[in-house]
């Protein structure tokens, strides 16, 4: 996920109030924890403000219910709910609290000592980091796990895979959080959770791992993509849920554990992944008391199945647990096989039974005579089983609502609910009562997200919730529901994309990707309606493109646009869906023939729904993909066609793009004249913007990008200082805004082949390992390829006689996946290198090659090069006059594209062999004028080994003389 940087404001005296180790700043909307922010909700923060205030006093419910929804009926449930996220956020689960208490049918009182003071606050704290998005809340008040953590934590210091299995509902998730909280120091890198059970379909499994590791790019070597991101990396990966997946996830686990990467992997499971060095650990149900013990409060909640009872019971109800339900507890306990979240289902109804009212109810609906079983239920049906009787004490509105919800494969909000719920004939208030009641009965989480609430069903409960929804009428129209409301969203995500700070913006909307996709796929089902997953792959366009969900997107688009043709469809829906595709491909690890029918489509479809903005689009992107491929004049073609729209709609934003590309194209075929003057009308115009809208992130973006097309250039003009400015430049302002992409472009396209060319090795170095560290981020196979031939380039010039192979391998990887632009030049180096070898036949080969590349693809910028390395090479051979035609025919190519450099190596060479041939003179008539435009770059290798020629020459001739 891509994050803004923050700089810190001043600081600004606030009135604070002290408690532990928190600090609550009312005037600021803010609750710190050790000076870091805590995320509250809007109403617990007016709960924690009013509490605070009053502290000592007992708070009614109605002074609360006034505070945090003022002028607004609401009912007891929304109040029960936010106390308990409150209390959550706190920390303060225990039997006794600590900050909260309950008073009895009455309201709330703050009991922990208060420090009431002013104090410094920064205008912009700093954040706590954020956990991965697919990660839930940290657990807190853990009961009777202690020692299976300490354990774990310990075993995965010497193994490398864990796999917790357990039955459903036995605490394997809540356990591999608590390993990550208490041990995360131990991971250089951090811990990543990745929660499976927002995906249904194992062939998404790469997908959740991508997602939540936030590698971006072109995925498609998937698994191997994986890998390689945490191969360098010490880090903690949680795989939760793994059953439903399993065979990817053996797959996955197995590869890991061949691989060299230090991180550790810990799965959870209902059984063992299978591999070879998987450690297993089976986790067990909480202790409980055997029957008739007779046990007092204070020896009951010595087992944690008992005290996890309590705690839950009392957070919920004014329940006081007291010596004459220890018995009844235990034995519901017992029954339910200390199986944890059957435990809390049961817990959740106290208030409504007492604990000797529960264990009958328990045992007539799920039929187990407590004190004379015999035999135990398998876990799986006892927890089942709980909840089954959990739903059957639901009010006929409560299990519609619960039913429904199902339709969610991750968290949801209010409005979401609401939304879903009209499939149920459901009403807004309804919903609100209904959520707060299932939320105290233990069948959905809720969350402080912001100023609202995050609900989220639990894996078992979501399961038997989508078996209740499965074959009633509302089911179907409750998936129709999801679909209309994630396209709402995402159409709501393109308005805001150009206005909320991007940060906030992609945790808000890569957040719900899990229902994004699952939408995407009932609407592209057998039951499901193709219009509406045409409508929302649109929508989705804009948050695969801004988090670079490549391999995703690009597979959902095709499905899209495949339907789009076929039914009646806009077509500008169909242009905007081609264009996505056509850059989806267009960063595929293969340049296809599907790429130039998905450009051909986009022109098509815009040109008829007489959209200028889209046309010129697609005409761009189809233009860079022909650059791609080594198309220049075809390339120039189209570019011409986009510009010459540019009077027809002013305000589009892709007119400078096409101007920039065409400019890009007039360099590649040699038209260095028509290039220069309008990139450098567009430097001039696109300042390096400093604040975080939208708009400005845009001005970065085409500050970035001309900034990588202006070096190649400016170095071949002779202007390699300001060239390696321009790139570095580039580079950084990318670095700054987390432009990884643009960034990863760059290094590619300037800061790489610019240090290349002028000999700065310690700057090659330094983008080489960007770029490699980039990719991680944001993988993209073709730059993977340019990282591998520059990384090779530099072992060469460092030394490293076996490197040239790499060179070449390089190369045929780019060949390979059609990514030909600047290949002449790559093998240009190549032949070079071969030849400092002494591998003539070799040099000739790769220098061949590399002519016939250029003269196919109309790259005349690189002719004068090819020409001169040509040249070394025959004069190597002792081919002196063939090689002397070659050098005057490069340079007098180079002089015609006015590129300085290339006439200066050329003079340089020429004149060296002049030099050892007795044509002094000849040699610095030749040189010195040229070495004389040049006025900078002086330190680089070009100009440097000019220089020193002509003084080597004139010590010669000066010496000759006397």
């Amino acid at each position: 996920m891509r994050t803004a940087t923050k700089e810190l404001g001043a600081a600004r005296q606030e009135l604070t109030f002290s408690f532990g180790p928190f600090r609550l700043v009312p005037g600021r909307q803010l609750l710190l924890l050790d000076e870091r922010p805590v995320k509250l909700g809007g109403r617990a923060f007016e709960l924690l403000r009013l509490l605070v205030q009053r502290r000592g006093e007992l708070v009614s419910k109605n002074d609360l219910t006034a505070a945090a929804w003022p002028g607004t009926y609401v009912h007891d449930s929304n109040l029960k709910v936010n106390m308990w996220s409150l209390r959550r956020s706190l920390g303060d689960t225990q039997i006794e609290p600590v900050y909260i208490a309950t008073v009895a049918r009455r309201g709330y009182k703050f009991i922990a000592d208060v420090r009431v003071g002013i104090g410094d606050i920064e205008e912009e704290p700093t954040p706590a980091d954020p956990p991965p998005l697919t990660q839930p809340p940290l657990p807190r008040g853990i009961v009777g796990r202690e020692a299976d953590i300490a354990a774990i934590a310990d075993l995965l210091a010497e193994d490398r895979h864990i796999t917790l299995a357990g039955a459903g509902g036995i605490g394997k998730t809540t356990v591999a959080l608590a390993v990550a909280q208490a041990h995360a120091s131990r991971y250089r890198d951090g811990v990543c959770f990745v929660d499976l059970t927002t995906i249904s379909d194992p062939t998404l499994f790469g997908a959740a791992l991508v997602t939540a590791l936030g590698i971006r790019g072109n995925t498609d070597v998937g698994l191997a993509a994986v890998l390689d991101y945490l191969r360098p990396r010490q880090m903690l990966l949680i795989l939760d849920n793994c059953e439903h997946v399993l065979p990817a996830a053996t797959i996955f686990a197995s590869k890991f554990m061949t691989d060299t990467s230090p991180s550790r992997l810990l799965a959870t499971s209902r059984e063992p992944l299978g591999t070879t060095l998987e450690h297993v650990i089976r986790l067990g149900s909480l202790s409980f008391p055997s029957f008739g013990l007779g046990l007092s409060v204070d020896q009951a909640v010595r087992f944690p199945a008992v005290e996890l009872f309590v705690r839950r019971a009392t957070e919920w109800s004014d329940y006081e647990f007291v010596d004459d339900d220890c018995n009844a507890i235990a034995t519901i306990c017992h029954s339910l096989d200390g199986l944890p979240l059957a435990i809390e289902l049961a817990a959740a109804q106290i208030g409504r039974f007492t604990p000797r009212e529960l264990l009958v109810n328990l045992d007539q609906k799920l039929g187990f005579a407590a004190a004379s079983i015999a035999v135990s239920l398998p876990r799986h049906e006892t927890l089942m089983a709980t909840i089954e009787w959990s739903y059957r004490l639901l009010s006929q509105k409560e299990a519609r609502l619960f039913a429904v919800l199902s339709v969610f494969s991750d968290g949801f909000e209010h409005d979401d609910a609401v939304f879903v719920a009209d499939a149920a004939g459901l009403t807004p208030i309804d919903v609100v009562t209904a959520l707060g009641s299932l939320v105290a009965k233990s069948l959905l989480s809720a969350q402080a997200r912001g100023a609202s609430l995050r609900y989220r069903l639990l894996d078992s409960t979501r399961r038997y919730a989508a078996e209740r929804c499965r074959g009633d009428p509302a089911c179907d129209s409750a998936m129709r529901r999801h679909a209309e409301r994630m396209i709402a969203l995402f159409e709501q995500s393109e308005e805001e994309w150009n206005w909320r700070e991007p940060a906030d913006w992609t945790e808000r909307y890569l957040g719900r990707i899990a229902d994004l996709r699952s939408a995407l796929s009932w609407s592209f089902g057998e039951q499901g309606d193709p219009m509406l997953g045409i409508r929302l792959a649109v929508a989705a366009i804009t948050l695969w493109s801004e988090t670079s969900i490549l391999s995703e997107a690009q597979a959902r688009l095709e499905v899209a646009l495949a339907l789009a043709k076929c039914v009646p469809c806009d077509d500008l829906s169909k242009a905007k869906l081609a264009c996505a595709l056509g850059w989806s491909l267009f960063y595929a690890r293969k340049s296809s023939n599907e790429n130039e029918v998905a450009w051909l489509d986009a022109i098509a479809f815009a040109t008829r729904a007489g959209n200028v903005d889209y046309q010129q689009r697609a005409l761009v992107g189809f233009a860079f993909y022909l650059l791609q491929i080594g198309e220049i004049a075809r390339a120039i073609t189209y570019l011409e066609q986009a510009t010459s729209l540019a009077g027809r709609d002013p305000d589009s934003t892709a007119t400078s793009e096409a101007d920039r590309a065409l400019a890009w194209a007039h360099a590649f075929a040699g038209e260095l004249g028509k290039s220069r003057p309008v990139l450098d009308r567009l430097a001039s115009t696109h300042s390096l913007a400093q604040g975080r809208s939208r708009k400005d992130a845009n001005e970065v973006y085409r500050f970035i990008t001309v900034r990588f097309n202006l070096p190649f250039v400016a170095w071949m003009q002779g202007q390699a200082d300001y060239a390696a400015k321009l790139a570095r430049d580039a580079v950084d302002a990318a670095d700054r805004g987390g432009h990884w992409v643009s960034q990863s472009n760059a290094l590619g396209l300037a800061a790489l082949p610019i240090s290349l060319e002028i000999g700065d090795l310690d700057a090659l170095a330094f983008f080489t390992e960007r770029l490699r560290r980039n990719l991680e981020r944001e993988r993209i196979s073709r730059w993977v390829s340019v990282e591998r031939y520059f990384s090779a380039c530099l072992r060469n010039l460092r030394g490293d006689r076996r490197a040239v192979e790499d060179i070449r391998d390089a190369i045929d990887e780019l060949i390979e996946c059609r990514f030909l632009m600047r290949i002449g030049s790559y093998l240009a180096f190549l032949a070079r290198a071969y030849l400092r070898q002494g591998r003539v036949a070799e040099a000739r080969d790769a220098v061949r090659r590399a002519i016939a590349y250029q003269e196919r693809q109309g790259e005349r910028w690189c002719r004068s090069e090819l020409l001169r390395v040509n040249a070394s090479i025959f004069l190597h051979a002792g081919e002196t006059v063939r090689a002397e035609k070659l050098f005057k025919q490069a340079l007098a190519e180079a002089r015609a594209i006015g590129a300085l450099t290339f006439a200066l190596r050329t003079a340089t060479d020429l004149a060296a062999h002049w030099a050892t041939t007795g044509r002094e003179k000849d040699a610095v008539q030749l040189l010195a004028p040229i070495f004389g435009e040049f006025t900078e770059g002086f330190g680089t290798q070009d100009l440097v080994r000019a220089s020193r020629l002509l003084t080597e020459i004139e010590d010669a001739t000066s010496g000759g003389a006397s």
